[in-house]
């Protein structure tokens, strides 16, 4: 994992985009680099709630181990006001024999001159 801090002041959007972009790569140290290291809530897609940024890792660190899965990403709604910025993101995730579609909203908190995601809910579509 990179420690906190390790890159230039990047904005909101460009430290979304650089998250969407780690998880792309399966590049778990580049994700880690852009979520809090403290306070981080993961709900997952089955319901389950995660509290730190380590069940958070540990939990990507087995899905990208996986091979053979794509992820479309489609935004829908980003916005940032006052410190925080929330992307609401449409998913389509593809493995052989599995299609799920779902919603993803995704908050980032401003700490510093740093924007670290706080937030990660997945709602599958029905």
């Amino acid at each position: 994992m990179a420690p906190v801090g390790t890159h230039p002041a990047l904005s909101f959007r460009e430290t979304l985009a650089r998250h969407l972009d780690a998880i792309q790569r399966r590049d778990l140290a580049a994700l880690a680099d852009t979520v809090a290291p403290d306070a981080l809530v993961l709900i997952s897609a089955d319901g389950k709630l995660k509290r730190s940024a380590a069940e958070f890792l540990e939990a990507h660190r087995g899905w990208f181990a996986m091979e053979n899965w794509t992820l479309d990403v489609t935004e829908e709604v980003v916005e940032e006001a006052a410190g925080t910025g929330i992307a609401v993101l449409r998913l389509l995730y593809q493995e052989p024999g599995v299609r799920q579609e779902s919603l993803l909203t995704l908050v980032f908190r401003q700490r510093g001159d740093r924007w670290l995601m706080v937030l990660d809910q997945n709602t599958p579509s029905k």
